[in-house]
């Protein structure tokens, strides 16, 4: 089991201090919110590339006889189907159905697993882990994680990384990676809905990877950017569309529930489908100048039929869009007209199905 420890830091700690990075304080580490703006680093990233620091992310080692099973029970994805190479998206549930948190599973080896867990969050995932019978092991410090992500991030880490096979992976795959003399992991994984890279560079070389990555081209992207980029998709983020009183199917997740494998709180989640899901999540792009914010009310003529839970300024559209969540009897169709409370203004929307930018055909969700 990990302790917890409100001493940790990123390897990269110095570098971001030396390129003038403004820091915050996130989940007990000191992580970049931004270097020169979060405009501009998130259209960097949707047209050339970027490079985010998510050292703060969890880093949970599971192994041994009956690992798989223990994570089979404690995570809603088929983990004993998953491929050493593979990577899955998952959730892990209390017994009632609530979110605890979403992770991302690499397996490693026959017996051998990474669980990536939010930084908020890596002490309860690993409680969950363990009451399923699997030993977690905290490896807080052995890796900077490093986001590459851009259309232009396959040119961007063969430049940096030439005798790398990274770009050869498909989506959801992982490989290991010589990094500078250290075995290190790069996957075809990110938050952004742009194409990319996660590398896990050993710590010891961490300063000498992010370098390369920005010799190569990339731009230092802080986590500011991150938020408006997953929000732009319509990713869900733990604390807001994802909590323990939201259930994955009103959150639009059931797609992460691997039925009918016996995770914790599938049973409670059949007789929620069973049932029909109480709440829905929809999307709203604003119309008028403003920016919605979590909590705020979204009222279709008089009644309220929603709440903010992610709020911000879209970069890509030039305007404020919003995620929230409300009764499924009383949720409005896309296209319907909208206000949003804000601080006693109303902002006029359009409620849309996210995500809000279709990375496929480069388009937007607009009405």
């Amino acid at each position: 089991m990990p302790a917890e420890d409100d001493g940790r830091a990123s390897p990269l700690l110095a570098e971001h201090r030396r390129l003038g990075a403004r820091l915050t304080e996130f989940a007990g580490w000191e992580m970049p919110l931004q270097y020169t703006g979060v405009i501009a680093e998130h259209n960097a990233v949707r047209t050339a590339t970027g490079v985010f620091d998510v050292s703060h992310l969890g880093k949970l080692r599971v192994s041994g006889a009956g690992s798989g099973e223990a994570l089979q029970h404690a995570l809603t994805t088929d983990v004993l189907a998953l491929a050493p190479g593979r990577a899955s998206y998952s959730l892990v549930l209390t017994e009632s159905g609530g979110v605890v948190d979403d992770v991302f599973l690499y397996r490693l080896a026959g017996d051998e697993w990474l669980v990536v867990p939010n930084a908020a969050n890596v002490g309860s995932v690993a409680r969950m882990i363990d009451s399923s019978g699997g030993r977690p092991v905290d490896e807080w410090d052995r890796w900077a994680i490093l986001a590459v992500q851009g259309p232009e991030s396959f040119d961007v880490f063969r430049r940096a990384f030439p005798n790398s096979r990274a770009t050869e992976l498909s989506l959801y795959s992982w490989t290991n990676i010589d990094v500078y003399g250290h075995q290190g992991l790069v996957a075809r994984t990110g938050y952004t809905g742009e194409r990319g890279f996660e590398l896990y560079a050993p710590a010891e070389v961490a300063t000498d990877a992010f370098r390369a990555l920005l010799a190569a081209g990339a731009r230092p992207v802080g986590l500011g950017a991150r938020d408006t980029l997953r929000l732009e998709m319509g990713y869900a983020l733990y604390g807001h569309e994802l909590r323990l009183d939201i259930n994955p199917l009103e959150a639009g997740l059931g797609w992460a529930l691997a039925w009918p494998t016996s995770f914790r709180g599938a049973d409670a989640l059949l007789r929620v489908k069973e049932a029909g899901v109480a709440r829905k999540l929809f999307g709203v792009r604003c119309k008028d100048r403003g920016v919605p914010r979590q909590g705020h009310e979204v009222r279709w003529g008089d009644a309220k039929v929603g709440e903010v839970t992610s709020g911000n300024f879209s970069p890509t559209l030039g305007t404020g869009i919003a995620l929230a969540l409300g009764p499924r009897a009383q949720a409005p169709d896309p296209g319907a007209r909208v206000q949003v409370e804000a601080r006693g203004r109303r902002i006029k929307g359009d409620i849309v199905k996210p995500p809000f930018i279709d990375k496929r055909s480069n388009k937007t969700t607009s009405q």
